[in-house]
């Protein structure tokens, strides 16, 4: 049994005339009565009562009628459902990202994106930072929120859209002696005990501030290091020490938190999404041009 057999039967049966079919089909009569007459030799049993005069259906030929249409119906529903999908309107999106990445804008981008493409299903992991590229060289993330770095290496392998800048700023528990002070030099936490993020989570992160210190003379003392950006604000509040965090935190905790500009160095840090060269699926462009909406300036690395 062939489809275009199918075809040929549920079109007869509409016009209840081979003639008439064959010229809607663009085919011979000959071919769609060819065909049928396989069918019914297939089936065992007779589709249509033929006379000179008229064309009718059996019994059989309508209980097969019936369900050849329930066929066509989920056949095309298949090819619909298959458009969607390459057009990014169905499938699956997951979505990479460490926690200092909620504070930008990805809740606001994956809000957009569920009410654009309702019918795809997002999963969001939360990842240590230095394992977003390897879970992204590995496919089990289709996109990440991450730092970027300006790291030539990691362009050869994936596509960066850099969505903001933020300038690093220095938290200090309200009863700090320096929090009266409108802004801050590096060199002014010589002294000071610092909170940091766990070199586990970001490695590249915590280098290079350790190197910062070094370069404005002093050798940071780091009291506690936390395992989250979330609990390093929470640290400070309880007077654990200071820390260096992104400007984009400095809503948190600010009754009992001050939050200083660091001017000297000025640190910039760019915000970004990535995503394997080789896996622009339809999905992942449509987040991207979203994430893009909400960007200030967009920087596309390609």
């Amino acid at each position: 049994m062939e489809l275009q057999q199918l075809k040929y039967f549920a079109e007869v049966a509409n016009q209840l005339h081979f003639g008439r079919a064959a010229e809607h089909m663009h085919a011979s009569q000959q071919t769609v009565s060819h065909q049928i007459g396989l069918l019914e030799g297939e089936l065992g049993v007779q589709l249509f009562k033929r006379t000179t005069r008229k064309v009718e259906l059996t019994l059989a030929g309508e209980a097969l009628l019936e369900e050849v249409l329930l066929v066509f119906k989920h056949l095309q529903r298949g090819v619909d459902e298959a458009i969607r999908a390459e057009n990014g309107k169905r499938g699956k999106l997951t979505i990479g990202y460490f926690g200092i990445m909620l504070y930008s804008v990805l809740p606001s981008a994956v809000r957009l994106y569920r009410e654009r493409y309702p019918e795809v299903e997002i999963v969001m992991l939360e990842l240590a930072a230095h394992q977003l590229e390897q879970k992204l060289l590995q496919g089990e993330i289709d996109i990440g929120f991450s730092v970027y770095l300006d790291d030539k290496h990691s362009e050869l392998s994936m596509k960066w859209l850099t969505y903001s800048t933020e300038y690093i700023v220095v938290a200090l528990p309200k009863e700090h002696h320096l929090s009266g002070n409108k802004e801050i030099c590096l060199s002014d936490l010589a002294n000071e005990s610092f909170v940091v993020l766990n070199r586990n989570y970001s490695p590249i992160l915590f280098d290079y501030f350790v190197l910062s210190c070094r370069q404005a003379g002093f050798s940071p003392n780091i009291v506690q290091e936390a395992a989250s950006d979330q609990a390093v604000i929470g640290l400070v509040a309880a007077g654990v020490g200071t820390a260096l965090v992104l400007s984009c935190m400095s809503k948190l905790f600010d009754n009992d938190i001050t939050y200083l500009p660091l001017v000297k160095p000025l640190f910039e840090i760019k915000l970004a999404i990535c995503w394997l060269r080789g896996n622009e699926t339809a999905q992942v462009e449509k987040f991207a041009e979203i994430v893009k909406s909400f960007a200030v300036q967009p920087d596309l690395k390609n």
